[in-house]
């Protein structure tokens, strides 16, 4: 571990951006190399005569810079100059890998991209759509929103809806809507991958917040109890909530889980973020978060895993009081989601195209979940026929990512418990796989055929956890 102590003696303004800074010049200059151990917060405090809560905030402004990495049990380290890129990312060179990994819910079905155009083209008016429009979106295409709200169990107002490039510009977008720097956001223990790295960045914490399991071992909603816990004790201000296929467990909420969460948000003053793309996929009809709640909640509907990932297009609905700052923000990161390509997903939505396209979608993943089923075991894969991903429960003993690299060896990309964990050192015993990403029946079953044979081989012994990936 390097002695490492900066002069902050002539620094102004706030003390932790001081030691921040110093962290990052250091960094650029090569004093401290990628790997260093840093000395323990309460140690580095007391050797510059501030408070733990200083370098606490120092050290979190230095992990939203990509300066350092905390390894949970072990320390904070100097950061590799170079991030290795994520596995949910597609890449152009993977050429013949079979993908459980990546959650496209069958993109070989989306509508025929050629006769949008076509129908696009004949637009009245359509050269408006090539200049500058209002940040949240034009009005019809807000209507749109609200129409696609529909299908997420959400009676959304079109003046309270904003056009985003997709869900998770949407979720960066409501995140600094809602929140400030600083401020707690509580979180399943496994919850959205991107949201590990994204919340971190902006400066907000996340506190992970206990699941309730069923009496065969199955995932269920958050413990509203220990919601409540945390919101009195570490002062978490709102909460991330995915009701209708939770990522990555699949569990639907009943509706006295989301009476039960609500409640608990009343109390406590929480805002809830509710993101939730895969409902349409769900048959069964419980209403929205948004719905029984709609002065805390601000709700997501993306298009991307229904229709058209290319399109980039997401909807946000929020109490009203935000609406403004959602606009700004949206005005401040991108101007404005592309009006041509919400144009594209509103003639979608309004002729028929999405409700033809999610029922074929539908047919085809309850058949891959049978074939999953056949080939994994059914009380081995949590999910449905209705779920377009499964989460695969391993031998407790298992180490998930020896499964995961030992598929990658073998051509099949799949996901360890790992890039969901939101706390924990040791990786927990499940893995992720998908169901609509591989075009093919008989290149699907091949793969399934893989994870059933790696699963039957001796099983490696769990390792500690580095820490959360995204």
């Amino acid at each position: 571990m390097t002695i490492w102590c900066p002069d902050i003696s002539t620094a102004s303004g706030p003390i932790y951006l001081a030691v921040a800074d110093a962290l990052e010049a250091d960094i650029r200059s090569g004093a401290l190399a990628i790997g260093t151990k840093l000395p323990p917060q309460r140690e580095l405090a007391y050797q510059l005569g501030v408070t733990l809560g200083t370098i606490t905030r120092a050290y979190r402004e230095a992990e939203r810079r990509r300066l350092l990495r905390g390894e949970t049990g072990r320390g904070t380290f100097v950061a590799p100059a170079e991030i290795e890129a994520s596995p949910l990312i597609p890449r152009e060179d993977r050429a013949g890998e079979l993908d459980l990994a990546r959650n496209f819910a069958f993109p070989h079905l989306n509508p025929d991209l050629a006769k949008g155009l076509a129908r696009l083209s004949r637009t009245p008016g359509i050269e408006r759509l090539n200049g500058f429009v209002p940040s949240e979106g034009l009005a019809h295409h807000r209507e749109a929103g609200a129409r696609l709200f529909q299908l997420f169990r959400l009676s959304a107002d079109p003046s309270d809806i904003a056009v985003t490039c997709g869900a998770q510009h949407g979720i960066q977008v409501l995140l600094q809507a809602l929140f400030r720097q600083g401020d707690a956001v509580a979180v399943d223990t496994f919850t959205y991958p991107s949201l590990l790295n994204s919340a971190p960045h902006l400066g907000l914490k996340l506190v992970p917040v206990p699941m309730r399991r069923g009496v065969d071992g199955r995932f269920l909603a958050m413990d509203p109890e220990a919601l409540g816990r945390v919101a009195r004790t570490e002062g978490v201000r709102g909460v991330f909530l995915m009701p209708n296929m939770h990522n990555p467990t699949t569990h639907t909420m009943t509706l006295a889980e989301r009476e039960e969460l609500v409640q608990v948000a009343r109390l406590h003053g929480l805002k809830i973020i509710e993101d939730d793309p895969y409902t349409p996929f769900v048959r069964e009809e419980l209403p929205a978060i948004g719905e029984l709640a709609p002065e805390l909640t601000a709700s997501i509907a993306s298009i991307s895993k229904l229709l058209s990932p290319g399109s980039r297009i997401g909807f946000v609905h929020v109490p009203r009081e935000y609406g403004h700052a959602v606009r700004n923000l949206i005005g401040e990161s991108t101007w404005m989601a592309s009006p041509i390509t919400a144009e594209l997903v509103s003639g979608w939505i309004a002729d028929g195209t999405l409700k033809r396209v999610l029922q074929e979608k539908r047919r085809a993943n309850e058949a891959r979940f049978e074939m999953t089923r056949e080939l994994l075991g059914g009380g081995r894969f949590e999910g449905g026929p209705d779920k377009v991903f499964g989460w695969l429960h391993l031998d407790p003993e298992t180490d998930p990512g020896a499964v995961e690299a030992e598929l990658r060896r073998r051509g099949v990309a799949s996901l360890s418990s790992r890039y969901f964990q939101a706390s924990d050192r040791r990786p927990a015993p499940f893995m992720r796989l998908c169901l609509g990403s591989i075009a093919g029946g008989i290149e699907f079953r091949t793969a399934v055929t893989r994870v059933a044979e790696v699963l039957a081989d001796p099983r490696p012994q769990a390792r500690d956890l580095p820490g959360p990936v995204a």
